[in-house]
């Protein structure tokens, strides 16, 4: 094992811990780390084909949090706007008291859309339950494509035979 892809090893095991911390761009930062190898072996084993495709999966782990949460939400019943505030609040909410006020953000931001509609607190209830649903499945799935991201990485270096 080469020095760099030791420290590509660890920059993508950081980019592991940010996909369930929301304030690392973990995906970025797991792409970052395959750039990294790649540049600093000449893209000898890892190219731009690889460099690609991992970008795109960084991309759809880097939005799960929106797709996954308004599939999700339009499942359970809440409308349009309902799904936008919750990704409203959300941002809000992250930016004022991080992970604790990103999740009370969705909610609310969910939660009121569809209070001034239906006035029924048992499908708001159902609304603000798969919100909190959503967020941690996001999670997941960004979890589960970061690590998809890094068996790319690995299984295209063992490949190169490096």
């Amino acid at each position: 094992m080469s020095i760099e892809f030791v420290v590509a090893l660890l920059i993508m095991v950081l980019g592991l811990a940010g996909s369930v911390m929301p304030l690392l761009p973990g995906p970025a930062i797991i792409w970052l780390g395959a750039l990294f190898y790649a540049w600093s072996t000449g893209f000898q084993s890892v190219g731009w084909i690889t460099l690609v495709v991992l970008a795109v999966i960084a991309l759809a782990a880097s939005t799960s949090d929106v797709w996954v949460g308004a599939a999700g939400q339009r499942r359970a019943g809440a409308s349009i706007w309902s799904t936008l505030g919750s990704t409203i609040g959300g941002l809000i909410g992250l930016f004022i008291f991080a992970i604790p006020g990103m999740l009370i953000g969705s909610i609310i931001g969910a939660l009121l859309p569809d209070w001034q509609r239906w006035r029924d607190w048992r499908h708001i209830g159902n609304v603000s339950f798969r919100t909190v649903k959503n967020w941690l499945v996001s999670v997941l799935v960004q979890v589960l494509l970061g690590l998809v991201m890094v068996a790319v990485f690995v299984a295209r270096v063992a490949l190169a035979g490096d």
